[in-house]
Order: structure tokens, then C-alpha cells, then sequence
């Protein structure tokens, strides 16, 4: 027995001293340097630079930064050697980026290099690969910001450019021996510098008229303006300043066309989150917990919480109304719920947020600028989870309006009410009337039977109450009487009623909608009455509509009542389609058939063949056609009826952009875009838009538009490209202002390949992984198994390459070389050489 007992302690004992014996061996993996070794001569292999993750070496990389799993935003990082390792560089920018609190760092960033793994307690892994850093930090180091918060450092001026968007339509119409053509010109252009930018549009028209007689008129229009301004952003106030001819944009009073000055909130400023109404959420948990946010059954988010009363105030605004259902489940298991009531309508605003607008100068109404002078502000407040405070002003010498409303969120619905009060004095015969308008607002999403209902009402209940473009047309209108002002009183709507209701019916038995408004004015009778009723469903593939609509003239009291029905058959698997409509009217009873398709793998082409015909026995073949390219949109349409009347037209649209890279056309684009330059990669496609966009000739496309103070993905697909083609990186991040022009530069070259197979003067192989150099120091590649050395980046067609595998200069050995440098030819160059120590 007590041999046994013996036995049991030493085998344990034996175990005990080998399992942490592995342990101090798998603690840390080391590689041989002399399975490197081909000769006795080999003693001094360097391989020390691959000891560290990823063998990072000193320099700067541009960067993905992702702080605990979140994507953060693009920067630039610093590596350096300190003590024979390379350390990431704790810079200003990174600190900015990684939202670091004062006291998160224990010695001030000063110096060449403060290595960030030392002085924050975190853990950093650089992927050299993906170009892709990963940092874990503590939140007791990091403020806390909403999920998708982006600071105001990273948002990109962009360049010095400047752009020009153009629309040209041109249409024809021919009958019986007469004419008729219009041609018309629209414009929207831009120039950028820094932040400030400014933006143009205007429009000009021409055209000609020849009747059967062969009489000829025709008239060119003066060039029109719009809108010409000077606008920049301002983290500090979230807003944009404007200076210039512009139209305002109040979300309470009624907007105009000023010439002056304006100063306005915006609410792309905010993180994604922030934006639009949700509800803010708060309740207690007992333990960590997971709190699940439901609407309409679809869970729209998800966190865990510790013990204690939470917050959360990041919801994503929704399109659609109905309450959120909150659940939180304990670490026990247990359950709980409760309801929180939401709807969305416009005047809402989060808790504790706000919205301000005020501008200031002269009016404008078309070509003319009156020198009446206006000021308006406007001002929402989020003053409870579930109420928003609404208030505008209007000032004029003529006229004065106060606005003051309110929208409530409740069980039963989204309610929104405003009334605005006003003042108004006609210049002439000195009369002042004074009124107000009552507003109206209620939205709300019946889950128990799927219905969508939105109901507005507006209703000026005063004679009294006028517009200011009422009191200024009436102050400057020589054919206006301002004292009975019967023209504007003739066109001032009184009551206005509108209710949309979309009701679902089932999966299998379609949707049912109705829109219906209801307008009076003053000093008319009757009313001006639209309805319209909609059923739709589908069955399999075939979809069908039918559909009542009625109008009620406001001075004729006629009825116009229509009828309609319509199908489209798909063909196949593609785009192709048959649609048919038939009308019924008192005036007519008429059927016309369309197929349509479009063709190309991004639908850059698209045509439609179109017959109609009615119980008049009038017909009418028509066809339109669109196509799309790199360049612009081609559009035209033709149509000819049974009397041979004639229409015909052609269109085109697109952009001439002029950047630091040349001049670039392009599609249309919006106020803040993108420009993808690549150099030597002529005809790479370029991802993330969908539209089948190729750089050009110059390396150069044109992304249309870009989302202001958000991440934008840039991207290009070198698929198509010579294998000699090489990029440092095939996607990054934009995060642009408003307006601006951001060049994405991606660093591409044409490489000639060559393959050295190298021996030294002994004719001995090479060590694998020495690093192989030029003249200049650039790396060239490293050497490979049986000696071989790929080399791609070569930049000088003769030189000397140096091979090192150590310090030591036994450890080193060179050759010269002599290759032509053919840019356009994707053969692999091989070249036999013998390497001298």
C-alpha cells in the first residue's frame, strides 16, 4: 500500500512538474533562424522584425480604427522604434479619435513618441493586412457619446473645385402644317473653397411657333435665377450660415425667397441616431439586464444595462408609427414589459433637443426683389419625452405674425396644433386687419388592423388673416385695390381638409388607400373636392390595381368621375414587363398597353413601347427610351396618332466637374459628392453606387452624391484591371460637410513584374526572408524558397538591388540589374543573377 501511495505522488508529481513545464514553452512561439541557413556561412539570419504580431515596421499607415468594435473613422498612425520594438504613437489626432477623458493618460503627449500601450491601460492589434487597428479601452477612459457619434475633427472640407449640373430638353409637336418647338436650359452649379462654398441655379427657355399660314414667332427668354448664395457650417452653433438669393427653410413658418442673410440649425450634424423624433426610453433593472425595444414586431434595438435606472436616448428615428414595446430580461431570467407610445409627425423633436431658424433681408417672388425688408425666426424645443414646443415670428413694416403650437405624442396617436396670428396694414388706404389660422395635425398606426391613418386640417377662420405675400403683393400691385383686395380675396383658402388613410389587408388579400382633400375660400362658394380610392393586391407574379377618383370643379360645380384598372405581367426573369390600364370617364372609355424593360447589368438602358386607343377611335403609338453612361442621361421620347400629329423630343443631362485632377463628366450630382481618382487604373469599376461607374481615361469617376457628417464608403474593383495593376487599398472612408467636393485619392502604379533567380558566387541559395532592396532603400520583396526574388515595384529600369538577411556585412550580398521597365506588357520577366557578399 504504501508502495502505491509512493508511486500515485511521484506520477503526480511528475505530471504537475510537466504541465507547467509546457506552460513556460507554449508561452511563447519561437522560430529556428537556422532552418534558414543553406551554408555554414549563415550564422547571422535577422528574423526578428517577424517576432511581432504582424511585423510591423516603424512609418506611417493610414488606418480603420474600430475602439471596442466600433468603427471610429479613418486616421493616419504613427509607428516608431523604441528599444529595438516598434510602438504605436499615442498622437493628438489619435487621442481625438478615440474620445479619450483628460485623465484616461498618465504623461502628457509630448515628444517624438509616446507609446499608446504604455501609458493608456488597453489593449492595441494592428492588422497590417487589412490596415486595420483594434483598440479595447476601459469606458471609464473614453467619454461616452451616442452609438454612432462622429466627431467634428473628422469632418472633411474637401478640395477647391467647382461644377456645373445641366438639364437640356428640346420638344417638338407638328399638326397639320403647323409647328412648335421649346427648347429649355437648367442649371445648378457650385464652387468650393475649404468649407465655403457656393451654389447656382437658373434656367432659360427659347421657342418658336409656326402655323399653317407660315407665320413665325418666337422668343428667348431672359436667363433666370433662383437661387445664388455663399453657405458654410459651424459645428460650434450645428447650422449653416447662408449669404446670397436663397429660399428659406423654416420647419414652422412659411418659407420664402429672400436676398440676405440666414443662420439655421442642421440636423445631419447629429449622430444618425439623434436625428428625428424617437422617444427617449428609461426604466430600472435589478440586475445586468437586456433591454429589447420591439415596434410593430420587428426588434429596432438591443443593449444590456447594469443594475439601476437606465436611459436610452439613441433610438433611430422610424418612418412609420406605432408604440415601441420595451423588455427587459434580468440575469435570473425573469421578464418584464411596458409600452412606450409612439407616432411620427414632423413637429417632433427628442427630449432636450432643439431646432432654430432666422433670416433676414429683402423679399423675392421670380425675376423681382422688392425692397420690402423681412425677418423671421423660428425656434422647436423638445421640452418632455413626448411634447415639443413650436414658435415663429414674421416681421415686416407692413405685417407682423405670431406663431405657437405644440405636438404631443400619446396612446392613441401623434397630435400636432398651431396657431399663428396676424397683422396686416395696407399702405394705401392705411387699413390694418388683424386674424389668425389654426392648424391641425393627427397621425396614428392601428396595429390591430394594420392601418395607417393621417389626418391634417387647416382652417383659416378670419377674414382678416393674410399672408405676407398677400400684403406684399397688394402694397406693390398697381392693379390691386388694398382696399377690398377682391383679387387676393378671391384665391385666400378658407378651410382646407386632407386625410390619408392605408389600410392592409392580409398577406393574400392586398392593401385598400384613400386620399381625399377638401378646399374653400373666401368670397367663393362651394368647395373643390379630390378623392381618391385604391384597391391593390397581386397573384403570383401578376399585379393589378383598380381605382375611383373624383374632382369637383370650384366654379363650374361639375363632377369629373374616372375609373380605372390596370395590370402588369413580368416576362421572365429579367426587367421586362406588359402593363395594361383601362380608364372610364363621362368624356371617354380608353385602353393603353405598355411593354417596358431595361437592358444592361446596372439597367443602364431603358425603353418603353406604348399603344393607346379610346371609343373615339383615336390612336396613338408611342416610345420613350433612356440611357445611362459614365458621361451623362440620354432621354428621348416620340408619338404619332392616327391624323399623323407629330411629337418628338430629346433630352440630356449630367455634370462637367473641374477638381485638382482635371475635368471630369459625369452624372448629375447633388450638393456634396465624391471624385475617385486612381492613377494608371483607367477603366477599374467603382463600387458602392450601383450604377456601373468606370474611372475614365485619366483615372477619374465621379460618385454623385455623398451624405454630409456621415461615414461614406468610396470604393473600386481592380477586377478588370492587367494583373500588373496594384493598390495600396481598394476602399476607404469619406466623412464630408455639406457642399463639399472630397477627391478620394487611392495610390495606384503599374508594376513590371520581374522574377530574379539568384544564386551567391559560390552558387549557393540564398536565405529565405532576407528583405531585398534598391539603391534608393526602398523594399523590392524578400527572397522565397529556392532563392527566388519577385519583384514588382521596381522604379528604374537599371541598378543595384542589396539582399540582407543580418547586420553583418557577411550577412549581405548585391547585384546589379538591367530590365526594360513596359508599363503596358503583363509578362513575367525572369532574370538569372548571382548575388556578390
Amino acid at each position: 500500500m504504501r508502495c502505491k501511495n509512493m508511486f500515485f505522488r511521484r506520477t503526480l508529481l511528475s505530471l504537475l512538474i510537466g504541465y507547467f513545464s509546457l506552460q513556460q514553452v507554449i508561452a511563447k512561439d519561437e522560430f529556428d533562424s537556422d532552418f534558414l541557413r543553406h551554408s555554414e556561412d549563415d550564422k547571422n539570419i535577422d528574423i526578428s522584425r517577424f517576432n511581432h504580431k504582424n511585423g510591423v515596421l516603424a512609418g506611417k499607415y493610414p488606418a480603420d480604427v474600430y475602439v471596442n468594435g466600433k468603427n471610429k473613422g479613418n486616421l493616419s498612425l504613427t509607428f516608431a522604434e523604441q528599444n529595438k520594438q516598434v510602438v504605436l504613437c499615442l498622437t493628438p489626432d489619435l487621442v481625438n479619435l478615440l474620445d479619450l477623458k483628460k485623465d484616461a493618460y498618465t504623461q502628457p503627449i509630448e515628444g517624438d513618441c509616446v507609446a499608446a500601450e504604455k501609458t493608456l491601460k488597453g489593449n492595441f492589434s494592428f492588422d497590417t493586412s487589412l490596415l486595420k487597428l483594434e483598440v479595447n479601452l476601459p469606458q471609464a477612459l473614453t467619454i461616452q457619446h451616442p452609438r454612432d457619434y462622429i466627431p467634428s475633427t473628422l469632418w472633411e472640407d474637401g478640395v477647391a473645385a467647382a461644377f456645373v449640373n445641366y438639364d437640356v430638353d428640346n420638344y417638338h409637336y407638328q399638326s397639320q402644317g403647323s409647328r412648335f418647338e421649346q427648347t429649355y436650359l437648367g442649371i445648378r452649379a457650385g464652387a468650393n473653397l475649404g468649407s465655403l462654398a457656393l451654389r447656382h441655379r437658373g434656367s432659360q427657355y427659347f421657342f418658336k411657333e409656326k402655323d399653317s399660314l407660315g407665320n413665325e414667332t418666337s422668343e428667348k427668354s431672359h436667363y433666370s435665377t433662383s437661387e445664388t448664395y455663399l453657405q458654410k457650417d459651424f459645428a460650434t452653433i450645428r447650422g449653416l450660415v447662408t449669404l446670397g438669393d436663397f429660399f428659406t427653410t423654416s420647419p414652422i413658418n412659411e418659407n420664402m425667397a429672400l436676398r440676405g442673410i440666414q443662420v439655421a440649425s442642421d440636423d445631419r450634424m447629429l449622430p444618425a441616431s439623434q436625428r428625428g423624433y424617437a422617444p427617449v426610453i428609461q426604466g430600472v433593472a435589478n440586475t445586468n439586464a437586456s433591454v429589447t425595444i420591439r415596434q410593430n414586431g420587428v426588434v429596432i434595438y438591443q443593449t444590456t444595462v447594469p443594475a439601476g435606472a437606465f436611459v436610452i436616448s439613441d433610438l433611430y428615428p422610424s418612418g412609420s408609427s406605432g408604440d415601441l414595446s420595451v423588455e427587459i430580461m434580468e440575469a435570473n431570467g425573469q421578464k418584464r414589459m411596458f409600452i412606450v407610445p409612439y407616432a411620427s409627425v414632423a413637429p417632433l423633436i427628442r427630449f432636450g433637443q432643439f431646432r432654430y431658424h432666422m433670416s433676414a433681408g429683402r423679399y423675392r417672388y421670380g425675376k423681382d426683389i422688392y425692397p420690402d425688408r423681412v425677418a423671421q425666426f423660428s425656434l422647436q424645443y423638445g421640452l418632455l419625452n413626448n411634447l415639443t414646443l413650436n414658435s415663429g415670428l414674421v416681421l415686416h413694416k407692413n405685417y407682423q405674425s405670431a406663431l405657437v403650437g405644440a405636438g404631443f405624442n400619446t396612446p392613441i396617436g401623434a397630435f400636432s396644433t398651431d396657431a399663428t396670428f396676424a397683422k396686416t396694414t395696407f399702405s394705401n388706404s392705411n387699413q390694418t386687419k388683424r386674424g389668425y389660422s389654426l392648424h391641425a395635425n393627427y397621425s396614428v398606426n392601428l396595429l390591430s388592423t394594420n392601418t395607417n391613418l393621417t389626418l391634417a386640417a387647416y382652417r383659416y377662420s378670419s377674414k382678416d388673416f393674410y399672408t405676407l405675400r398677400d400684403t406684399i403683393w397688394a402694397n406693390h400691385s398697381d392693379f390691386i385695390d388694398d382696399e377690398s383686395i377682391q383679387y387676393i380675396e378671391n384665391f385666400r383658402p378658407k378651410n382646407q381638409y386632407q386625410i390619408s388613410i392605408n389600410q392592409s389587408l392580409g398577406e393574400t388579400l392586398g392593401s385598400l388607400y384613400l386620399i381625399g382633400s377638401t378646399y374653400r375660400y373666401w368670397n367663393k362658394t362651394g368647395a373643390r373636392n379630390e378623392y381618391q380610392l385604391a384597391y391593390n393586391n397581386n397573384y403570383k407574379s401578376v399585379s393589378y390595381q383598380f381605382g375611383f377618383s373624383q374632382s369637383i370643379d370650384l366654379d363650374t360645380k361639375n363632377r369629373e368621375n374616372s375609373v380605372y384598372l390596370s395590370l402588369s405581367i413580368p416576362f421572365g426573369e429579367g426587367n421586362s414587363s406588359l402593363s395594361t390600364s383601362l380608364t372610364h370617364s363621362k368624356e371617354q372609355n380608353s385602353v393603353q398597353t405598355t411593354f417596358s424593360d431595361a437592358i444592361g447589368e446596372y439597367n443602364q438602358f431603358n425603353y418603353s413601347l406604348s399603344a393607346s386607343t379610346n371609343d373615339r377611335r383615336e390612336r396613338t403609338l408611342s416610345a420613350n427610351a433612356y440611357y445611362r453612361n459614365n458621361f451623362a442621361e440620354y432621354r428621348s421620347t416620340i408619338s404619332q396618332d392616327q391624323d399623323k400629329n407629330l411629337q418628338y423630343s430629346l433630352g440630356l443631362s449630367g455634370s462637367i466637374v473641374a477638381h485638382p485632377h482635371g475635368i471630369t463628366l459625369g452624372n448629375s450630382v447633388s450638393d456634396s459628392f465624391m471624385i475617385i481618382h486612381a492613377k494608371d487604373a483607367a477603366g477599374a469599376l467603382v463600387t458602392n453606387t450601383g450604377q456601373g461607374q468606370t474611372l475614365d481615361y485619366f483615372g477619374n469617376a465621379i460618385v454623385p452624391y455623398s451624405t454630409p457628417y456621415s461615414i461614406n464608403y468610396a470604393g473600386i474593383d481592380p477586377t478588370n484591371l492587367p494583373i500588373n495593376v496594384e493598390f495600396s487599398a481598394t476602399e476607404k472612408q469619406v466623412i464630408p460637410r455639406a457642399n463639399s467636393i472630397s477627391v478620394v485619392n487611392f495610390d495606384s502604379r503599374i508594376n513590371t513584374m520581374v522574377l530574379f533567380k539568384l544564386r551567391d558566387q559560390d552558387g549557393l541559395i540564398l536565405p529565405m526572408s532576407a528583405e531585398a532592396k534598391d539603391d534608393v532603400g526602398n523594399i523590392v520583396g524578400y527572397i522565397a524558397q529556392g532563392g527566388i526574388l519577385f519583384a514588382n515595384n521596381l522604379s528604374k529600369e537599371k541598378g543595384k538591388i542589396t539582399v540582407m538577411w543580418g547586420m553583418d556585412s557577411k550577412a549581405q550580398c548585391h547585384f546589379d540589374y538591367v530590365v526594360k521597365l513596359d508599363k503596358k506588357s503583363t509578362e513575367m520577366k525572369q532574370i538569372d543573377a548571382i548575388c556578390h557578399r
